[in-house]
């Protein structure tokens, strides 16, 4: 928990807390909106990676008690400002998800046996690697605006390898708040895309503040 939300809470105390979980509330269920927003913008493909962007932005922002007052100016201010950008860097992304579609299509229709489980063993690595790797480039992209392409990916594509603490808690949180939605299916509509975001986002950015750190 931040400063400032401590400060807030501290200073108005039952009514205070309520007046803060009520703000995180309410711009979690908005940036879930804007995200989806975003995403159907640029006709899923183009726009996911830009809505992604923009929405962890704000989330970084409400996670570290600096939250927008101006949620859909700013949103599609930096949508627009990233959606090149966040498309090139989100390209090798999208090979990799549609490799991912093409295995498992693959795996679906094969027989069961040694194949099979091989083949499953392949697909769990791989989507659980290119999930880790848009959880990294998110936040990566964000912090470092203007590093190269090529040079980003260099980092991101072995950040999840290299840090594997911070690779499992986004695992893991990221299983709990599937499971949450599994048995709260009310709750994905609301914050089906915000929480994870906010809470993978996160956990990178502080991965990331460790690192800038030890580099100085």
């Amino acid at each position: 928990m931040t400063a400032s939300t401590t400060d807030d809470l501290a200073a108005g105390g039952w009514a205070g807390r309520v007046m803060v979980f009520l703000r995180v509330g309410t711009q979690l269920v908005a940036v879930n909106a804007l995200v989806a927003l975003g995403t159907l913008a640029g006709a899923v493909v183009l726009g996911a990676y830009p809505a992604l962007s923009a929405g962890g932005g704000l989330l970084a922002r409400l996670a570290a008690g600096t939250p927008s007052e101006h949620l859909w100016r700013e949103f599609w201010s930096a949508y627009r400002a990233g959606f090149r950008r966040l498309n090139l860097l989100g390209a090798p992304l999208t090979v990799g998800f549609l490799l991912l579609t093409l295995d498992a299509s693959v795996l679906a229709a094969a027989s069961p046996g040694p194949v099979k489980a091989a083949l499953t063993v392949g697909v769990v690595a791989l989507a659980t690697y290119l999930v880790l790797t848009l959880a990294t480039l998110l936040p990566v992209a964000r912090r470092y605006d203007d590093v190269p392409a090529a040079r980003t990916w260099r980092f991101v594509a072995v950040a999840p390898l290299l840090s594997p603490v911070t690779s499992l808690a986004v695992l893991a949180v990221l299983v709990v708040l599937a499971v949450t939605f599994t048995y709260v299916a009310v709750l994905v509509p609301l914050v089906g895309l915000s929480l994870p975001l906010l809470a993978s986002g996160w956990l990178v950015d502080q991965r990331l503040t460790t690192v800038d750190a030890r580099a100085a």
